[in-house]
């Protein structure tokens, strides 16, 4: 088969921007792995990617949503912060240490506002200085959420942006969109948005280990997740 028909056949190989709609993209910006075998193998470039927004649609805060990041902080330039900009909680400093992270690295800003938020975060990942920023700001117009994602093509940061479950039906700009729903001892994470092939099916990810039966003693089950 000549060359020229080969580029016909497979016009993925022509630009790494191209790729068919049945196939995941091929990231050309780095990503690091999740942690979770399933989530990698469904996001472009096996891990979360880095250089880009991450949206994650939650139904409530305090489900997991930082667990799912926990495997990638720990690998995500260790010598760099990691910063949270406006927690709806302030962060727990034993479950930093029970992760291996140290909590030197943690940096909270607590602004009094959305816009605010929004502006220390592009601050951040202006200056390239953080492994990951997380975000915590609603609402967000889509020309704000346009220019996150400008500046982070232009770093090498982990960069989320946390919203409630009702942006999910909003417009956005965001390299990757992911809406969370809380389970017993994990979560139900929904992919509503990659680059390449179309809608996953849900994956059930799971979060903490299922409690063991010791010798004469009931199973204490946990309860659904506040």
């Amino acid at each position: 088969m000549n060359p020229q028909a080969l580029l016909h056949r497979h016009p993925e190989r022509i630009h790494p921007a191209l790729w068919r709609a049945t196939q995941l993209a091929r990231p050309t910006r780095p990503t690091v792995a999740t942690g979770f075998a399933s989530l990698d193998h469904a996001l472009p470039g096996q891990g979360w990617p880095v250089g880009q927004i991450i949206e994650l649609m939650l139904e409530q805060s305090g489900c997991g949503e930082m667990q799912l990041f926990r495997h990638a902080l720990a690998r995500q330039y260790p010598e760099r912060s990691i910063a949270l900009v406006r927690p709806p909680h302030p962060p727990c400093i034993q479950a930093w240490a029970a992760w291996q992270l140290a909590p030197e690295r943690l940096l909270w800003l607590q602004p009094s506002s959305t816009p605010d938020a929004l502006w220390a975060t592009e601050q951040i990942i202006r200056h390239n200085v953080c492994a990951a920023v997380f975000c915590w700001a609603h609402p967000i117009l889509p020309a704000s959420l346009r220019k996150l994602q400008l500046l982070a093509q232009q770093s090498d940061t982990l960069c989320i942006v946390l919203r409630p479950a009702s942006a999910a039906s909003q417009a956005s700009h965001a390299a990757l969109r992911l809406a969370v729903q809380p389970r017993r001892r994990g979560m139900l994470l929904h992919i509503l948005k990659r680059q390449g092939a179309g809608i996953a099916p849900p994956l059930e990810l799971q979060l903490y280990a299922p409690v063991r039966k010791a010798a004469n003693h009931d199973v204490v089950d946990l309860p659904e997740m506040a």
